[in-house]
């Protein structure tokens, strides 16, 4: 049963934190079985210490927010997956180094956009967030989801959504051939391309390349940013993956029931499938 969460406040160098604990065992919005993993969840936010005088103007900020997981199986498996949580955390868009800490990251985000305002006296105001949260969380599968906004000047603003599918009780991830039979890549493409042109509401007899996508010879192929979502199988494509910004991602969602004869026995891992 989740608890409240407890909030503190630190001003430190000019810089205004705030950070969050939240207790339980998922988001309330994520599907769950009876032997999900615990983990807490965990809120960060370091703004620029003008934001207290001007609490209603944009002003400069860092936000992240990620689960941490409790060993209820192996240690060194969810060990292994908190690791890669933080390094989600810690690598950086503005820095040339990846930072050893939240904290640090925090920090030198902060402190880089003072050095540009120094430079560049009348830019916009940067901002940086990151969330991990939990899709999927059963004693076979942790599936979660890896966002990031970040805007440090420029045109626009820019955005990512990874997934990643863990086994909890190896820290391994779950790979696509995991999943399917020996052979699987054709016809998993083929409806995987059907969802696509929906998503994009092109006709089937449409070039992808012709509209502005960037397929290697113009021929669809599914991408390894997978989510063991409960409505489906979801294929996510990031901006200027096979398209320009301009275009924005797309996301293709496959119903379970449109895979069968090509998922493996071993079909426990996919939730409430048919």
């Amino acid at each position: 049963m989740n608890q409240p969460r407890k909030a503190w406040t630190i001003g430190v160098l000019g810089l205004v934190t705030v950070l969050y604990a939240s207790h339980g065992i998922a988001n309330p919005a994520s599907p769950q079985g009876g032997d999900a993993i615990p983990f807490t969840v965990n809120e960060r936010v370091k703004m620029d210490g003008r934001c207290a005088h001007l609490p209603k103007t944009p002003c400069t900020q860092i936000k992240v927010s990620y689960p941490h997981f409790e060993a209820i199986h192996s240690s060194d498996a969810i060990d292994s997956i908190n690791r890669n949580i933080k390094q989600f955390l810690l690598q950086s868009a503005s820095l040339e180094n990846d930072p050893q800490t939240i904290e640090e990251a925090m920090v030198k985000f902060l402190k880089g956009y003072e050095n540009s305002k120094q430079d560049f006296p009348h830019q916009g105001v940067w901002a940086d967030e990151k969330t991990v949260e939990v899709l999927q969380n059963r004693s076979n599968l942790l599936s979660l989801q890896y966002s990031h906004y970040w805007y440090t000047g420029g045109a626009h603003p820019n955005s990512s959504r990874t997934y990643w599918n863990y086994n909890p009780k190896t820290g391994k991830q779950i790979q696509l051939a995991d999943l399917f039979v020996e052979g699987y890549a054709p016809k998993l493409n083929r409806i995987a391309e059907k969802h696509f042109r929906q998503a994009r509401e092109l006709e089937t007899n449409t070039s992808l390349n012709e509209v502005g996508f960037w397929f290697e010879n113009d021929q669809f192929k599914v991408n390894t940013n997978f989510a063991l979502a409960p409505g489906g199988l979801i294929f996510f494509f990031n901006t200027y993956e096979v398209s320009p910004y301009v275009m924005g991602p797309t996301e293709v969602v496959i119903p379970y029931g449109e895979l069968k004869g090509l998922l493996k026995d071993q079909i426990a891992l996919i939730p409430n499938h048919s």
